[in-house]
């Protein structure tokens, strides 16, 4: 029997590899995680990049579209001013009244960051950098286990050169009435990989927003690989965003790991915005009976960007419901890609999931590919899926054109309906608008190189 041909290494996996070899012994850890670090670049060496002819990334092949490693960002962090902030995230974002986390170069900066006091003992955040150093017991027993996914491997790739994160902790029965904001900028001008991990854990019945912003200054062509598992226990309810605007080079690739347990609430939003090229991984859990989820999002993408939004929801106990709607907007010659997998277990009876994407196309060159699927294994449940892909509404356009409107007052008007049926979904009002404020801009100029 002849066995089967060796697949050939690409010049960025050998590059990877080899950057393990070289900087690997100089990256955070004790010998646990250092063990953690070994296990993933060897899963990643039998993996490889993921290509077409893996069925959950067939519209993106890494393989071939990553087609070079950058060097690894330092451990030496780099100043930012606060008007350095304002000018990456917008004046709408970085003045919410939120408390402030910020990774420079995927370096903790504690001179920018600060929780607000009236709230300082219902939130603990520490850098990931030192809890790697010394993890305690509870770390140890959960990290990389919140529904884990072992056969991703840009998962192994971040468990491998993980530098720097937030470990977070919303204490049990917090309300907080602010969000917590957590922004990572890159400002390397030359590019470089920057590798980020993130753990959130909210306790028993607490109640608070978390909001991930990745940001630019002055480095279009980051590759950013970043995780954050979240840990939902009894009764809690989670609002999780995530603001995505890279450099117009950058590559952007993202797992979320979620559990949701008994009686909790999730409710995640993703806004993709930049970067040439991104994958979104969201993978959700539902651990606890009782418990309720909403995953949905916007992309509003344009010239040859290409986002993947890769999703998969267990419901894996009874009477759970989840509900997911995400909105894209696509003009010149940008692809989307939306994958959405809802898995119904034997046992999860009187489970109610329902899931849509929509893709508005703005030329004939844009792309929007959609799959969604379900996989049930229990028989008294309420599921459902769809996905459509269209042009802006002809007779609309004319209505409103009759009445005086420009052609671009009219397109804008008709794009901001568009995904304002799931901006309505974000809870926190303050957010929401600054989503707005971000969607009109991009209808405005789109470039931000």
């Amino acid at each position: 029997m002849t066995a089967a041909p060796k697949i050939q290494k690409t010049q960025a996996e050998q590059a990877l590899a080899r950057q393990f070899d070289e900087t690997g012994a100089n990256l955070p850890g004790n010998d646990w995680v250092k063990g953690l670090r070994n296990d993933a670049i060897r899963r990643f060496g039998e993996l490889g990049l993921p290509h077409r002819r893996i069925e959950e990334w067939k519209y993106t092949d890494l393989r071939l579209m990553l087609k070079e490693a950058l060097s690894p960002a330092g451990s030496e962090l780099s100043k930012v001013s606060d008007s350095d902030l304002y000018k990456a995230l917008g004046g709408d974002l970085h003045g919410l009244s939120a408390h402030h986390i910020v990774f420079v170069d995927g370096v903790y900066d504690e001179d920018n960051s600060f929780i607000i006091s009236d709230e300082a003992n219902q939130v603990f955040m520490t850098p990931l950098r030192e809890v790697l150093d010394n993890p305690p017991s509870w770390f140890k027993e959960k990290f990389g286990k919140v529904n884990g996914q072992e056969d991703d491997p840009t998962l192994a790739l971040n468990t491998a050169f993980m530098g720097d994160g937030a470990v977070l902790e919303i204490v049990k029965d917090a309300k907080l009435k602010r969000p917590v904001h957590l922004i990572y900028v890159s400002t390397s001008p030359k590019g470089e990989a920057i590798t980020e991990r993130n753990f959130i854990h909210a306790k028993e019945g607490a109640n608070a927003t978390i909001l991930e912003s990745y940001v630019h200054l002055r480095s279009p062509d980051t590759q950013r690989n970043s995780v954050t598992e979240l840990l939902l226990d009894k009764g809690a309810k989670v609002s999780h965003i995530k603001f995505q605007h890279e450099g117009a080079k950058a590559s952007h690739l993202s797992n979320w790991m979620i559990s949701i347990g008994e009686n909790a609430d999730y409710r995640g939003f993703q806004f993709t915005l930049g970067a040439k090229l991104s994958r979104n991984n969201i993978n959700v859990s539902f651990d606890g009976s009782g418990s309720k989820g909403d995953v949905s999002g916007i992309a509003l993408l344009w010239d040859d960007q290409h986002a993947d939004t890769t999703m998969k929801i267990i419901h894996g106990v009874p009477q759970t419901s989840s509900r997911e709607l995400f909105k894209t907007v696509l003009d010149d010659r940008a692809r989307a890609v939306f994958q959405g997998k809802l898995v119904v277990k034997p046992d999860a009876q009187q489970t109610d999931a329902k899931q849509m994407a929509h893709g508005m196309l703005l030329s004939e060159t844009a792309e929007f590919d959609a799959k969604p699927e379900l996989e049930i294994y229990a028989d008294d449940v309420q599921c459902g899926h769809g996905a459509t892909s269209g042009q802006l509404d002809e007779d609309m356009m004319f209505y409103m054109r009759q009445r005086g409107m420009s052609e671009e007052t009219v397109q804008t008007l008709l794009i901001l309906a568009f995904v304002g049926e799931a901006l309505e979904l974000i809870e926190d009002e303050d957010i929401r608008e600054a989503f707005t404020v971000a969607a009109q801009a991009w209808l405005g100029g789109k470039s931000d190189e």
